[in-house]
């Protein structure tokens, strides 16, 4: 798992805002503090997955359900993580996506209109 890598998948999403809370905890956001994606420890992230994927992703070696927010369908990714970056990408823009469609729709709609590269 490439941090650098996932931090700057992040940063792309349209929308993004990116900022430090609790002590150190990089937290990407997107309109008012909708979190999509976290990273913290250094070496772990965690962020918002579909709810069909929760427990097929819990069960992938270094994947676990997130401390505090799995109750709100987040895993946690450790650096033992043995999916490829690529797909991590790809579950950091379902997370975008599941946090836009909650939404108001004019909302979803002007960021959408601007989701030319993710999707």
């Amino acid at each position: 798992m490439n941090v650098i890598t996932l931090r700057r998948h992040c940063e792309a999403l349209v929308g993004i805002r990116h900022d430090v809370k609790w002590g150190g905890v990089d937290v990407y956001s997107v309109h008012q503090t909708k979190m999509v994606c976290i990273f913290y420890d250094g070496n772990k992230m965690a962020c918002k997955v579909p709810d069909d994927l929760f427990l097929m992703m819990a069960e992938i070696p270094g994947c676990r359900p997130a401390p505090h927010l799995a109750r709100v369908g987040w895993i946690e990714f450790g650096l033992e993580c043995t999916l490829p970056n690529a797909e991590i990408e790809s579950i950091i823009t379902r997370s975008w996506h599941l946090v836009v469609d909650k939404l108001p729709k004019y909302v979803q709609k002007a960021l959408r209109q601007n989701d030319s590269h993710h999707g």
